[in-house]
Formats: structure tokens, sequence, C-alpha cells
């Protein structure tokens, strides 16, 4: 009778621990500070503050490492400067490996894909995202997210004035957010 309640334990014990870090859907939202710049100083840089949405599914997948897949978009972007380097709207997919710091704070990085729409030069653009950042709990359901992403856009060409133009932008972003988690 003791072996089958100390069995009856274990796998009990076992499936709690399985659901607590079972991977699940997230959806969030951030607001932050981008500064666009580009490997040609003919059209200049840009500062703005851009508004952001996410959906995803991740959890910890062993004892302390996380791996998460995302959507996100950029909803608009508010002025602070613009020089004509000014990415108003884009959509993006990223796999996002982590490391639980402690029971509550996860340390992650980002790698993706980003289309933007630069309006000033009527073109869209590709390009590589990485980033870092901290993950917090609020709540059971409730996370702060802090994180700063570097994005290279392939080049954008075009006239200005009647002459002929190229550039790569380059982005910085520094973002804060809040992610629910459906658990």
């Amino acid at each position: 009778m003791l072996k089958k309640v100390i069995l009856a334990s274990a796998v009990l014990a076992s499936s709690a621990s399985f659901a607590m870090n079972a991977p699940a859907p997230y959806v969030g939202g951030s607001v932050g500070i981008t500064a666009n710049t580009s490997s040609s100083n003919a059209v200049g840089s840009y500062r703005g503050v851009p508004f952001n949405v996410f959906a995803g599914y991740g959890g910890v997948i062993n004892q302390s490492f996380y791996l998460a897949g995302e959507l996100g978009a950029t909803l608009g972007t508010a002025d602070i400067q613009d020089n004509g380097l000014k990415s108003s709207y884009g959509y993006g997919v990223s796999i996002i490996p982590g490391v639980m710091l402690s029971d509550h704070t996860l340390g992650f990085a980002r790698a993706g894909v980003v289309r933007a729409r630069f309006p000033k030069q009527n073109s869209n653009s590709t390009g590589g995202e990485f980033g870092v950042g901290l993950q917090t709990s609020l709540t059971q359901c409730l996370d702060l997210r802090a994180e700063y992403d570097f994005i290279a856009y392939r080049s954008i060409s075009g006239k200005t004035g009647g002459k002929a133009y190229s550039v790569s932008p380059r982005s910085d972003q520094f973002n804060l957010g809040l992610v629910y988690k459906f658990d």
C-alpha cells in the first residue's frame, strides 16, 4: 500500500511540475524609444516612440531553459524628431531563447525578421532583428518586459531632388511592455 501511495505521489508531483512549466500562449504590448540611422548621411536619422503589440507561444522546456516564438507588429510611431528615415508601421516574427534567472525573472535574447514601411522613401524594407531583455512576473499571469533590439534593414534606393540615393537603415529600440500569459 505504501508503494502505491509513493508512486501516486511521484506521478502527481511530476505532472504538477510539468503543468507549471508547460508552454502557453501570451499577448502583450509595449512602448519605447527608437533611433533610426542609416549608412548614408543623405537621409539623416529619426527619433520616435513606437507602439508595439505581440503574441507568442512559449515556456520553460526544462529546469531553466525558456523558448518562445513570437509575432509582433509596430502599429505606429509618434514623432520626436523627423529627418526623413521614419518607419511608420512594421511586422515580424522572432524566436526567443532564454534562461530563468530566478523563479520569476527571465533573461532572454531575440532573433527575428521584420518588415517595415518607410513612407518618405515610399518603400518597404526587410531586416534582421537581434535583441536582449529581461522579463519578470508582476502577478501569476502578468509580466513586465524590458528589451533592447537592433534592426538592420536592407538598402532603400530612390531619388530626391533628381539625385539618386541608397540608404541602409538601422534601428536601435528600447521597449518597456506588459505580457499577459494564458495559463
